[in-house]
């Protein structure tokens, strides 16, 4: 939770602590990211899009953007759905600015002349995780020259990116637009206001993310908990499992918020399944 003294120092230490937590359990004993890694990543980018969705006033929740994206195949989507595209995209990609910004700003269509180079220059200039989650966000939002929620949401992505290459992960995990519609980040008299909700362009930003990363880290990692719990009960009867393509299921489940019927049939499991 947000601390109650509202201490941005506090807020700061809060949230590196979650995020030296996270990042143990990310890495694993052996230095191996545990085998529900993807899938984490794939909830955590489901959770985001249902954030910014709620930002923006779309009408779409978490289920219907699961279903829009693994029951409508890679076709159209809606302006939600694309959202939730953009933070699968990244969750799946090298943690690099270069690799990932030019295919989230197409989908997200915005100006494809941001300067990725510019941006990773703030990001790795910065003394730690935190300050380059900040900074490089609000430097996002400059270079989109606009206060759309698109923008917004590539300020999220790139927010991210730089926290993934602060700490070496080999890939991001979608964090700060999981919290950013937590209504403990609002602030003033007019809480109910869009307006009074965090934006890359405040001048109190970067406090505003070290409350957000704290927020978002304690739900990431309740999450991660949960299925390493549900990952351990699928490894334990997967040696009992008799169906063909049983066990490439399981591999599939292990790296996604959701397998279809259609997909378990491509991976080669029969129609009576599991």
């Amino acid at each position: 939770m947000r601390p109650q003294s509202n201490d941005p120092g506090a807020a700061a230490f809060s949230a590196g602590a979650g995020l030296a937590l996270f990042d143990a359990m990310l890495r694993g004993a052996d230095g191996a990211e545990p085998v529900f890694a993807d899938c984490l990543r794939h909830r955590l980018a489901l959770k985001a899009a249902e954030s910014c969705a709620t930002l923006a006033r779309l009408r779409e929740d978490a289920a219907a953007l699961r279903d829009a994206e693994h029951l409508s195949g890679s076709g159209e989507t809606s302006p939600a759905g694309r959202l939730h595209r953009v933070f699968r995209l990244y969750a799946s990609l090298p943690a690099r600015l270069d690799s990932a910004l030019s295919r989230a700003v197409g989908l997200l269509g915005l100006n494809e002349a941001i300067d990725a180079s510019a941006l990773a220059e703030v990001a790795t200039t910065a003394p730690d995780p935190l300050t380059a989650a900040a900074r490089v966000s609000a430097a996002a939002m400059k270079l989109c020259d606009m206060q759309a929620h698109d923008a917004e949401t590539l300020a999220f992505v790139v927010a991210d990116l730089a926290l993934a290459n602060h700490l070496r992960w080999a890939r991001p995990v979608p964090l700060l637009a999981v919290a950013m519609a937590h209504p403990s980040l609002r602030r003033g008299a007019g809480a109910r206001e869009r307006a009074s909700r965090p934006r890359p362009s405040d001048t109190d930003w970067p406090t505003a993310v070290t409350f957000a990363y704290g927020l978002a880290i304690v739900e990431a990692h309740a999450l991660a908990v949960d299925l390493a719990r549900r990952a351990q009960k699928l490894l334990a009867v997967a040696p009992m499992l008799r169906a063909k393509g049983a066990r490439r299921v399981i591999v599939l489940l292990l790296a996604d918020d959701a397998i279809t019927p259609a997909a378990a049939a491509r991976a080669g499991l029969p129609g009576e399944g599991l």
